[in-house]
């Protein structure tokens, strides 16, 4: 298994070698170091070149040979239409419906949520394309909040954003799955003051895991069919301390978060358990066992605040704490979520995903603010649960 350092250095190799064939070993120096508006202007003339020399039968050529990226969707556009009708009405009114830009500001997730860059699709012109709406929406999140600075009184005030929007990601995807490089998601986002340690994340975190829920039940009413709904609790400050503690490399972890076979307490023999139902099922023993503190009280304060109230409203759902998530290293900040749903073929499928995220503290350079944010894989679901799949 190859390091995230022994990565990098091939890329390094095989850029230099590059930069070598063209004759100018620096290239990527001076790249990296014109100033923008000056790279734009190269960069914008050398692609009207290359457009221009193109053909029309060429372009339909390389059209028809990535219809995974360039292709239509998988979902008619007004199936579609009518799941997000669904989904805006389980929200409630307290959320504001926007529709964001098909393109972000360079660098915005991989800033925020730590995604690499190589998975987003760059412009020449300082941008890219949306690949995570709730790092969009966090960003118009932030932007409200600042103006709310300048009256104290609605600090109080908790923005909530949701919108439905079309992303695209580079790195490649099992199309047998149900995926593909392009398709539809609908994020929330909800920013506003800790008015104590955690208060904003609690209660915000068991409002998004309400809302989505209330989606899946509008949805079953359509006919949709869901078979042994379940809702993980995690946090990722655990897994980190687990990672240090025992001396786990977290960027194999990182490397393997997307590989849904791979177990990080399995791999590499962690003496805790990884699901439970309840935090009364573990005990201090077997956190000092890892060599940690005793956080049992920590675990009681998530399940009291977010898991029993849940709990009680949605007695079909099943609810447990996942120890061993490796996926939201890097992206969750601590408490986080999934939603997941069993097709009639009995494949357990991931609906959503949601968390506590730094990124309001970050923009507004304020460790007071906090937010929650979560997803939901819109066309994932059409295709895996709607009467026609």
């Amino acid at each position: 298994m190859s390091s995230s350092k022994e990565i990098k250095e091939d890329k390094q190799n095989v850029l230099r070698s590059i930069c070598n064939e063209l004759g100018i070993p620096n290239l990527m120096d001076v790249l990296a170091e014109t100033p923008m508006r000056r790279l734009q202007t190269i960069l914008i003339n050398a692609w009207r070149r290359r457009a221009i020399a193109k053909r029309a039968v060429d372009i339909l050529s390389e059209y028809e040979s990535k219809r995974q990226f360039y292709g239509v969707g998988s979902i008619a556009q007004n199936q579609l239409i009518d799941f997000m009708q669904t989904c805006y009405s389980a929200v409630p009114s307290d959320f504001s419906f926007v529709e964001m830009s098909p393109i972000v500001p360079l660098g915005l997730n991989a800033v925020l949520s730590n995604v690499s860059p190589d998975k987003t699709l760059s412009t020449i012109r300082g941008s890219e394309v949306v690949g995570d709406p709730t790092t969009q929406l966090a960003f118009e999140c932030a932007s409200i909040r600042k103006k709310l600075f300048m009256s104290p009184p609605s600090l109080a005030q908790a923005v909530n954003l949701c919108s439905s929007q079309r992303v695209v990601r580079l790195q490649p995807f099992d199309s047998s799955k149900g995926f593909m490089q392009h398709f539809n998601l609908f994020g929330l986002c909800s920013g506003g003051r800790n008015s104590a340690s955690t208060a904003f994340t609690i209660e915000w975190i068991r409002k998004h895991i309400t809302i989505l829920l209330d989606i899946l039940i509008a949805l079953g009413q359509k006919r949709y069919l869901f078979d042994t709904i379940s809702v993980s609790i995690s946090d990722i400050k655990f897994i980190e301390q687990i990672t240090s503690s025992l001396g786990i490399p977290r960027d194999a972890i990182i490397r393997q978060s997307a590989d849904e076979d791979f177990n990080v307490f399995k791999e590499f023999k962690v003496d805790f358990p990884e699901k439970v139902e309840t935090i009364s099922s573990i005990s201090a023993e077997d956190f000092i066992r890892c060599g940690l503190v005793d956080q049992t009280a920590h675990f009681l304060h998530i399940e009291k605040d977010i898991v029993s109230p849940i709990r009680q409203q949605y007695q079909n759902v099943r609810f447990y704490f996942d120890f061993s998530r490796k996926d939201g290293l890097g992206y969750y900040s601590d408490i986080c979520f999934h939603i997941s749903a069993t097709t009639q073929t009995g494949r357990c499928v991931q609906l959503a995903d949601g968390g506590a995220v730094d990124w309001l503290a970050k923009l507004l350079g304020n460790k007071k603010e906090a937010m929650v944010t979560s997803g939901l894989g819109s066309e994932l679901i059409q295709k895996l649960f709607s009467p026609e799949a």
